[in-house]
């Protein structure tokens, strides 16, 4: 279950997502769109079960999306993600919001050893695991009450096909879906409820260069100066601008939050 291997298949290991590096190059885009999720469903439904003596785990972090807007509900939150440079912009994004309550533990989640936590997130994040059932068996251990983890009810490329389909000459492969998730979490003996959820989809960008540089990585072009301006010119047609900035031609995209209640050990 893991959509690295599509990376592998195009990049060969130059630009593997399971590597830190990988995620670093990206912290800084996605920092400025985490403070837009303040008012974001999938922020909402899981609030639901966090109060001022909850303590909260999110795997997966990057730079705080979820993380922070919940510290403001919680006791505790330990964010954990692989990548230095999300986890650096967090903590950043924390102290200017004047948020003390959230601990970062930098590292794979396969390899850190956590705190148990009453509540535990993992979103967007497991379609990139190649180990899905332990990952998800470990996510598990960590729950005192409720687990989280949300997916995208889509393929990856749900908007951006067509752009792929450009520079790799037919559709990208299909990845894992919530349901193949939903099977794993079967197999471990969990039955999740999944909630269908539309979620605001975040990307946006201040100007073409920085639109590009994105695209550039999540379509796994080659850094060539005449395929960056057959970019440039493709996406200068294909985003819309609103207020200033330019963002893809759709506002929210369907995604599954499956959800369970910690079995008693």
């Amino acid at each position: 279950m893991s959509e690295r291997r599509e990376a592998d298949r195009v990049l060969g290991s130059k630009d593997d997502p399971a590597t830190a590096s990988f995620w670093d190059g990206r912290s800084a885009n996605y920092a400025a769109v985490s403070s837009q999720a303040l008012h974001d469903p999938l922020v909402a439904r899981i609030g639901r079960s966090v109060g001022p003596d909850t303590t909260v785990l999110d795997v997966g972090a990057g730079t705080g999306r979820i993380t922070l807007p919940l510290a403001a509900r919680a006791r505790e939150v330990t964010a954990v993600d692989p990548s230095p440079g999300m986890l650096g912009e967090l903590r950043r994004a924390a102290e200017e919001s004047g948020v003390t309550n959230v601990t970062t533990l930098e590292g794979r989640w396969e390899d850190v050893d956590p705190p148990e936590a009453d509540v535990t997130i993992c979103a967007h994040v497991l379609p990139m695991i190649e180990d899905a059932s332990g990952f998800l068996a470990k996510l598990d251990r960590a729950t005192g009450r409720r687990a989280f983890v949300c997916l995208r009810a889509t393929g990856l490329d749900y908007l951006s096909d067509p752009l792929w389909r450009h520079f790799h000459g037919s559709s990208r492969r299909a990845g894992p879906s919530y349901l193949d998730a939903v099977a794993v979490l079967e197999e471990l003996g969990i039955s999740p409820t999944v909630h269908m959820i539309e979620v605001p989809l975040m990307a946006r960008f201040d100007d073409l260069d920085a639109a590009a540089s994105f695209y550039g990585r999540a379509l796994m072009i080659e850094r060539e100066e005449e395929r960056e301006r057959e970019l440039r010119k493709l996406l200068s047609s294909w985003l819309v601008r609103r207020a200033g900035r330019l963002y893809p031609p759709a506002r929210r995209v369907p995604a599954a939050l499956l959800t369970w209640r910690a079995r008693r050990r």
